[in-house]
């Protein structure tokens, strides 16, 4: 722009030259539309128009105007399962928050120190039942090709019952304001480990598929995601966000669930949406039936309750 600038301030000297080279003074023509004046010439300029318009069909985008009315956007279709309200005989998620009415409109992430943040969506896409149901938000990274420590881009979006991972529209493949490219593809979830694709991926502002619920799709480390019933799933467990799934000792997650219901009666139980409700039923519970302690020993193995099971991620570099 400042190049345009200057050339417009020269252009206007030359073209006063022959009135009196003398008597102008330099002067800077706006650089989106205005009129100068001097030496009785008047030079009217223009640089681009404002987009009015936008169409989009596949990876075909027309703008009516000069300029871009948006960033340009890659889209990424993500398919993943959490291992707590996951079920084999269903083959969908429990969507227990939805029908409690717990699910939050805001996500959480942010909340949490994850990068991004500031989605929100509303009450009318919650009301969608059935496979397309929203089980819960999850946090997604787009991290550099060339090195997976270093973040591009950072959205939080929403899970469906049959695994989709849809934008805050409740329909649409999720969007990032980022180059089309190859990309390393991080999912996380407030009370799972993480998981990262194996393999970079090309996206484009066509949606690219990443079915991270598939056995055929390899992930980044070893043993990344639970096996379940032919499917890939989270591995769940993780209350307290440090990467690992612990059920003994320093630092344990079965201790966060006892004082999240008071500490004293371990058969007090407290309903919510809460980090400690590690199947997403809405209730946070310490024993009986469907309680949130047994999963972080099925996760770390079952056996050895000294175990401990870390998610595969490379750390993210600082900013």
């Amino acid at each position: 722009m400042k190049a345009e600038r200057a050339w417009l301030v020269l252009l206007l000297g030359c073209l006063c030259a022959g009135v009196s080279a003398q008597s102008l003074s330099p002067s800077v023509v706006g650089a989106w539309g205005t009129s100068a004046t001097g030496g009785g010439i008047t030079l009217d300029q223009t640089i681009g128009e404002v987009a009015v318009r936008t169409e989009e069909s596949g990876n075909i985008r027309l703008t009516q105007g000069f300029h871009q009315s948006a960033p340009i956007r890659v889209r990424l279709h993500v398919r993943a399962f959490l291992q707590g309200p996951y079920s084999g005989v269903t083959g969908l998620m429990a969507d227990s928050l939805r029908r409690h009415g717990v699910l939050p409109l805001a996500e959480p992430y942010s909340a949490m120190g994850l990068p991004g943040g500031g989605e929100v969506t509303t009450a009318m896409v919650f009301a969608t039942g059935g496979a397309d149901a929203i089980v819960d938000w999850v946090h997604l990274e787009l991290r550099g090709s060339s090195d997976a420590t270093v973040l591009v881009q950072a959205r939080n979006a929403l899970l469906q019952a049959d695994g989709d991972i849809v934008d805050v529209d409740g329909l649409s493949p999720v969007a990032f304001a980022a180059l089309p490219g190859s990309y390393y593809i991080i999912l996380q979830h407030r009370n799972h480990l993480g998981v990262m694709g194996l393999d970079p991926l090309a996206l484009t502002t066509a949606p690219a598929l990443l079915d991270l619920t598939s056995a055929s799709t390899a992930n980044y480390g070893s043993a990344a995601q639970a096996s379940q019933d032919g499917m890939q799933a989270l591995w769940t467990g993780d209350v307290n966000g440090d990467g690992i799934v612990k059920y003994t000792g320093a630092g344990n997650d079965r201790d966060v669930v006892l004082f999240a219901i008071g500490g004293s009666v371990p058969t007090a139980t407290v309903a919510g949406y809460a980090v400690t409700d590690v199947n997403l039923d809405g209730t946070t519970k310490y024993t009986g039936a469907n309680n949130d302690r047994d999963p972080m020993l099925q996760t770390i193995g079952g056996a050895v309750p000294t175990a401990v099971r870390q998610a595969q991620l490379p750390e993210l570099s600082p900013p």
